[in-house]
């Protein structure tokens, strides 16, 4: 008997092991840092009235992790992490950093990208999206409103609009000067682009899947995050968008793989395989 217990005591320890990681857990963000980034460094909530500390504080509440931001991108500091936001930057990528963010994407990794109206503001974005073969969406300035309610979610049923916090689909988002993302962005092959927020004939926000089993990246052509995270009384201010931000980043956590074949769970069939035969016995 005491066999018996030890047996079932290692397959349940395997199985945890092997079912573990960042599939049910918090997850680990990371940005540029407020030299490369006109929002600022996600770590530091940002700076001045373009503050990103209302989503700062709503994902530490909920448990994940934001590292420092950086000035460049390289393996080591895109390693283990599950989120890399893009705000309104206007870094323009090296080839490297464009190689270092491909395999990052590729390997199941997630982007927030997002675009002002500003030109070097659009050409950093774009570079982004190039490197991904996804290719130049930002297509410039074609208006917009000041108003909390801008724009509206599409009937589309996604990773941003569905979620944990609740169904945003016909809700609204606030909006300013709206940057155009091509109007034929929709249903792309191969990249996967989906339509899933318009600010009238504009197209304000696209999740892409570059990579067939890959990472996912959420594109902005408006300064969503000026408009999300400031406080409560700003005129602009929508809590669905914020919504939106955190149910794309946590469909992270279900699209962690479970190991489909390993050393544990070939050793967690063994032990199954053990207690079964004991019990036979009985």
């Amino acid at each position: 008997m005491n066999k018996l217990l030890i047996t079932m005591t290692l397959s349940i320890s395997i199985l945890i092991e092997a079912l573990g990681g960042n599939s049910a857990g918090a997850l680990t963000l990371r940005s540029w840092n407020s030299a490369n980034q006109r929002g600022g460094d996600l770590f530091n909530d940002g700076k001045g009235a373009l503050l990103y500390g209302e989503f700062r504080a709503s994902l530490l509440e909920r448990s994940h992790t934001i590292l420092p931001g950086v000035s460049t991108l390289t393996e080591a500091n895109l390693a283990d992490i599950d989120i890399f936001f893009h705000g309104t930057s206007s870094t323009i990528l090296t080839p490297t950093e464009s190689t270092v963010l491909r395999n990052f994407v590729k390997t199941g990794g997630f982007m927030i990208v997002e675009s002002d109206s500003s030109p070097s503001e659009q050409n950093s974005a774009n570079s982004v999206l190039e490197s991904l073969g996804i290719g130049s969406r930002y297509t410039g300035v074609v208006g917009g409103v000041n108003s909390p309610t801008g724009g509206t979610f599409k009937n589309t049923v996604s990773q941003t609009t569905v979620g944990a916090l609740g169904d945003l689909r016909g809700q609204t988002f606030g909006t300013s000067l709206a940057t155009d993302i091509d109007p034929l962005v929709t249903d792309i092959t191969p990249t996967g682009g989906t339509l899933i927020g318009t600010n009238g004939s504009i197209r304000s926000m696209v999740e892409f899947q570059p990579f067939a089993n890959g990472g996912k990246v959420l594109a902005v052509g408006d300064p969503y995050g000026f408009n999300i995270f400031q406080s409560s009384d700003s005129s602009f201010f929508n809590p669905n968008n914020q919504k939106a931000y955190i149910n794309f980043i946590e469909s992270k956590q279900s699209e962690t793989p479970v190991p489909e074949t390993s050393t544990l769970l070939g050793l967690l069939t063994l032990g199954t395989c053990a207690i079964g035969n004991k019990l036979n016995k009985k």
